[in-house]
């Protein structure tokens, strides 16, 4: 018999273990917080994504007792943000009995409650390629309850596995959630996406199901989706954030004559801030500066401002601090966003316009295109990433994967990808689904 690798051969120390699954539980809680940060950029989550990662590590390596006492407990402590995620993590990357650990995490994941799933599913989209899909692709068609075939199809629509014909079968499930799952799945296939089916979706009494619908028809192209985007906006519906930020991407007169009508309302006008940099003019950078006069729109403002302009805006005060770092794992990244000093503004812009051409979109200072579109997602925010990467995805219609939740090498392997791409697929991408509403 082979002795055991010296690691496995020392005694283990459990105090130190569950500390380690303390840490990560709790830089697991960092790691979501930076993803969305308005003051962290790609190199900096990863910074915090790597000692993440060394306390699973150090999970994995404790082997097979650890797993059994330790990790496969702790996939019962959903009231810990965090926990359950890096037990899985721990279980999932196992090299010594991969099968039984992926079967205990499995096995958490079947039985359905909302809590540990929920955290399972998040290990499980951290941990794809990993031949995970030979596991969870046969589980598709052995009828599972409603939310683990919810959960199911969600990750393999991120992991870009075909679930088969379970996947048409339920759009039209009894239950919404699945429903919702199944649209969203077919974000890495939009061209399956049928105008019945489609429409189907939209009119849902579900807001998950008909906002579900709503993304996968833009990525798929369709002129109902974009006309849809139109009421959204007019009639307010649930979807309106989701609308704005699609018309803002398509650009247009008619489009950003409905934006910039927003910032009018104050219903709206927070929802346009969020999102009217995209559009990219001179006639949105305008607006921004005068909405960045009004204290409560500044922050939003300033953001949308230098989306456009390429001005790194200087600022007066901080954003304010969102609460308790370690109690909560969602908080609003806009509380963070600094606010900005307007009359250093005015005088820039007052300088600076003349270089601003009125008929030509920009980013960050550059007119638009795919590579300027592609080096300012690498080089922003974090916050500013999740509008720039809805972008690309609308302008290349679901090429990439994951987005900005995934690990940074994930990341930045997609965005390598997305370079790759011929620049016809962003010059194409939104040719003839938007009808009146103007060109890509």
């Amino acid at each position: 018999m082979n002795p055991l690798p010296r690691h496995l051969a020392l005694p283990i120390s459990w105090e130190m273990l569950a500390s380690h699954l303390d840490e990560a539980g709790f830089l697991w809680r960092q790691w979501k917080r930076a993803l969305v940060a308005p003051d962290h950029v790609l190199d900096d989550v990863a910074g915090v994504e790597a000692r993440l990662l060394a306390h699973v590590d150090a999970l994995v390596l404790a082997g097979r007792k650890a797993a059994t006492r330790l990790l496969v407990p702790a996939l019962a402590e959903a009231d810990e943000p965090g926990r359950v995620e890096c037990a899985a993590l721990g279980l999932l990357l196992q090299e010594e009995a991969l099968e039984a650990a992926v079967r205990s995490v499995l096995e958490v994941l079947q039985a359905g409650e909302e809590g540990p799933r929920a955290g399972i599913q998040a290990a499980l989209l951290c941990a794809g390629g990993r031949g995970l899909e030979s596991w969870l692709r046969p589980m598709v068609d052995a009828s599972p309850p409603p939310g683990g075939l919810a959960t199911l199809l969600e990750i393999l629509g991120a992991w870009r596995v075909d679930p088969g014909p379970a996947l048409e079968a339920s759009l039209t499930h009894e239950a919404a959630q699945v429903r919702a799952a199944a649209f969203r799945c077919l974000r890495s296939w939009p061209v399956r996406l049928s105008e019945s089916t489609l429409e189907l979706g939209l009119r849902s009494s579900s807001a998950e199901v008909s906002g579900a619908a709503l993304e996968a028809g833009l990525l798929a192209g369709s002129r109902l989706a974009w006309w849809e985007c139109r009421r959204q906006v007019l009639e307010g519906g649930p979807h309106r954030q989701m609308a704005l930020r699609a018309l803002a991407v398509a650009g247009g007169p008619d489009a950003q004559k409905l934006l910039l009508a927003g910032l009018g309302d104050a219903a709206r006008g927070t929802e346009t801030l969020r999102v009217v940099g995209l559009v990219g003019t001179v006639e949105a950078a305008r607006a921004c500066l005068e909405a960045m006069r009004e204290p409560s729109w500044a922050p939003l403002a300033a953001e949308s401002f230098s989306l456009v302009t390429g001005m790194e805006v200087p600022a007066v005060a901080p954003g304010v601090e969102s609460g308790d770092e370690e109690a909560a794992v969602e908080f609003a990244p806009e509380a963070d966003l600094p606010l900005p000093d307007v009359p250093r503004v005015e005088a820039w812009w007052a300088e600076h316009a003349p270089r601003f051409k009125p008929t030509v979109r920009y980013v960050r200072g550059l007119p638009l295109g795919p590579v300027s579109l592609l080096d300012a997602l690498r080089e922003g925010s974090m916050y500013r990433r999740r509008s720039l990467w809805w972008a690309v995805a609308l302008r290349t219609r679901g090429a990439l994967g994951l987005g900005v939740g995934a690990w940074t090498r994930t990341q930045r392997a997609e965005e390598d990808a997305a370079r790759r791409l011929p620049p016809a697929r962003f010059a194409q991408s939104l040719e003839g689904s938007l009808g009146a509403w103007g060109g890509a």
